[in-house]
């Protein structure tokens, strides 16, 4: 059976953040976080942080930074990174092991975050809600919110199972071995009731010769929110919304591209 992602050191892991850079949907992604913490009155704290892709630049830029995770994995390649960073980068760059659903610094910041899609990782409303009403508590009277997700494709959310082989999804060098990665998509199922899909995600890494290495399969499952359903949820949960974009570059809402929420608490 497919583990579930980034639960465990993995291909998939070691990647992420390299794979994750290369998308066209969070081009800016750190341009735009690092503006919103510049303008925070406090620290800024990623929730779903992952290996530090954007923790990191914040840090080198001046910005005292959490990220918090739920995956080990993930924070150990992440601590790997910043040891390779200066003293004044480790000095202002924290990673903290918690449940974006449930957790408790002890302290407040100017600006909370959650990028590229990791909300969506939160598979039900009481869990979304819990997410965000923790984001609240640790805001600071009057600091920032701000969340990505992506704006569903209707003819994407059929019922059962989406038909089709193997997808391509590019290849990558490993960072350490400069090994290839393939990565590949299948078996999609969607739960429309439940606003809910699951993907099975394999990633070989071969050698120069094309033998294959290692072959690993995760499941990404993932809870898709409407555009006034996130609104209603950020309302309930005490902020303000600010202003909603379809990229990092602040353009207006556009059916099926990103949700870049940004709200302030009240």
């Amino acid at each position: 059976m497919a583990d579930m992602f980034y639960s465990q050191r993995s291909l998939n892991v070691e990647l992420y953040a390299d794979r994750a850079a290369a998308l066209p949907v969070v081009e800016g992604d750190v341009e735009f976080y690092l503006q919103l913490a510049m303008a925070a009155p406090g620290p800024a704290l990623e929730l779903g942080c992952g290996t530090g892709r954007i923790v990191l630049p914040l840090a080198r830029s001046g910005v005292q930074a959490m990220g918090l995770d739920l995956s080990q994995s993930m924070l150990d390649v992440a601590s790997q990174r910043l040891a390779k960073e200066d003293a004044g980068v480790a000095g202002r760059a924290t990673f903290v092991r918690g449940d974006m659903a449930d957790f408790d610094l002890g302290r407040q910041f100017g600006l909370v975050y959650i990028a590229f899609r990791s909300f969506m990782m939160l598979s039900t409303p009481r869990e979304q809600r819990r997410c965000l009403e923790a984001a609240h508590r640790h805001l600071v009277p009057g600091g920032a919110l701000a969340i990505d997700l992506f704006d569903p494709l209707l003819d994407r959310l059929v019922p059962g199972p989406m038909p089709g082989s193997w997808t391509p999804m590019g290849n990558f060098p490993h960072p350490d071995t400069f090994n290839l990665v393939r990565i590949e998509v299948a078996d999609r199922m969607n739960d429309p009731l439940a606003q809910v899909f699951e993907e099975t995600w394999r990633f070989t890494e071969v050698d120069r010769a094309g033998y294959v290495l290692r072959q690993e399969e995760e499941v990404l499952r993932m809870r898709w929110t409407y555009r006034y359903e996130m609104r209603y949820l950020l309302e309930l949960c005490g902020f303000e919304v600010l202003a909603e974009y379809s990229d990092y570059f602040r353009s207006p809402p556009a059916y099926g591209k990103e949700q870049v929420w940004v709200a302030r608490a009240v």
